[in-house]
């Protein structure tokens, strides 16, 4: 399970909302996973812990996190012997990309896949990316579609715009926020590369041939 992770992508942009968009999406979290509502600066970083709940002084944190080229990099981790960790790049004026990622200690938590689902939903209506997903990295790279520049598929996927599905392709579609939920008809656990490349194809993205 230590390749699952929740990430979301849009393009670049000079947010003046950031500490907003963080404290509301460390509320989302902490609603699905009361577990995670305390939080300090990753230490992993070199940078003081600052221990910070839900409603804890945000725009502070945001405001003292590293900038370089007029990017935020914000990364937190909970409290708790399975902590998740928030790693945030936003604020780029221009064509780079910006970028959240939450991942989560526990290996067992995606049992109950409807949180997870709960927080992603949450992700797409609060920075409003281009794309989203909860994804295994080690699924799509065996699905040949793990590489820079295109939404990482995994088994519940947003992206932006209305996609429609195909004869024969077994993948949930759901409107939602501007764009489309594209869901696995099975458990995470039991995701497959089949089913990473089968919600790519209704997007665009065709399998890389190594």
């Amino acid at each position: 399970m230590a390749s699952w992770l929740l990430r979301a992508q849009w393009t670049g942009r000079n947010d003046a909302s950031i500490a907003a968009r963080v404290s509301a999406t460390l509320t989302a979290v902490a609603v699905a996973f009361p577990e995670a509502s305390s939080w300090t600066q990753d230490d992993r970083f070199g940078v003081d812990a600052l221990t910070v709940e839900t409603t804890g002084p945000i725009e502070k944190l945001v405001a003292g996190a590293t900038r370089v080229n007029g990017v935020t990099r914000l990364h937190l981790q909970s409290s708790g012997d399975l902590p998740w960790l928030f790693d945030l790049s936003a604020g780029a004026d221009g064509p780079a990309t910006d970028q959240l990622t939450l991942h989560w200690s526990d290996e067992s938590a995606l049992a109950d896949s409807e949180r997870f689902a709960q927080v992603l939903r949450a992700v797409v209506s609060i920075w409003e990316p281009e794309w989203a997903s909860i994804a295994d990295t080690d699924l799509a790279a065996e699905a040949g579609i793990f590489r820079r520049g295109i939404p990482m598929i995994g088994w519940l996927t947003y992206v932006r715009g209305m996609v429609t599905g195909a004869d024969g392709v077994d993948i949930d579609i759901l409107p939602f926020e501007r764009g489309t939920l594209l869901q696995a008809p099975v458990s995470p656990a039991e995701l497959s590369p089949v089913h990473i490349c089968a919600a790519a194809a209704l997007v665009g993205i065709m399998p890389e041939i190594s």
